[in-house]
């Protein structure tokens, strides 16, 4: 398992085959889920694994399975959810699997805890990308300083590939921001901005640890001026 690796290869698919992934799969997959250190030491953020009976939606995949993800009202739930389970995606990809976070997708049976989905299974096909084949803003466009981290970062996928991300390196510390909202019409309409910098924040997680340090965020002040259009997240340590 190379999670660091599948951050510059890794590829969504929309086409799965119908055939479930093996109950000792499934087993690990959950396992793996535990060792994770949530963003947030208080963080508590659960799921349910459902086949397709349970789940509607526009626009949502055909697969075999698909995590229902919830959590109560806590600080950066959403933030919480997305770092998690980009894990979860990084995991599934340097196993052989695919999956797609599906923002339009929900449960049968309502739930005001719920935050999103993401189907997985077998893809019909194995695919993979060259980092010339990612479609991302150049790092100039979304950070300040050098910190080689930061790119891996710059991969993470995202909703409308709004890529809703800032960071500022200084002296160490990443300090962290996000986009108020995404331009264009769509972007009026898409709230889930801050599970998507989740996702950016895996990504520099999985770099760090790569680099053989631990990796920590903490809800901070201190921090440099928010760019224009910018909320204040965090600070990687």
């Amino acid at each position: 398992m190379d999670l660091y690796s599948s951050i510059f290869t890794r590829k969504s698919t929309r086409n799965f085959t119908s055939t479930p992934l093996p109950e000792e799969k499934i087993k690990e997959m959950k396992a793996f889920i535990e060792t994770v250190k949530p963003l947030l030491p208080d963080a508590k953020i659960s799921y349910k694994i459902v086949g397709p009976e349970m789940v509607k939606g526009v626009g949502v995949p055909k697969a075999p399975h698909y995590f229902l993800i919830y959590g109560k009202e806590q600080p950066l739930r959403n933030t919480c959810a997305g770092f998690l389970f980009q894990h979860v995606d990084l995991y599934l990809f340097s196993q052989g699997y695919a999956s797609r976070w599906i923002g339009m997708m929900k449960p049968k049976e309502a739930d005001a805890d719920f935050i999103i989905g993401m189907a997985f299974g077998e893809p019909e096909k194995p695919e993979q990308r060259a980092l010339k084949d990612f479609d991302r803003k150049p790092l100039a466009e979304i950070s300040e300083g050098k910190d080689s981290r930061i790119d891996a970062a710059r991969l993470a996928p995202s909703g409308l590939n709004g890529q809703p991300w800032f960071f500022i390196a200084k002296d160490g510390p990443i300090f962290v921001y996000r986009q108020k909202k995404i331009n264009g019409l769509p972007g009026m309409m898409y709230k889930m901005t801050d599970l998507d910098v989740g996702i950016a924040l895996c990504h520099l997680a999985v770099a760090t640890e790569k680099s053989g340090k631990a990796f920590e965020f903490v809800i901070s002040k201190g921090a440099p001026a928010a760019p224009d259009g910018t909320l204040f997240i965090g600070t990687v340590k």
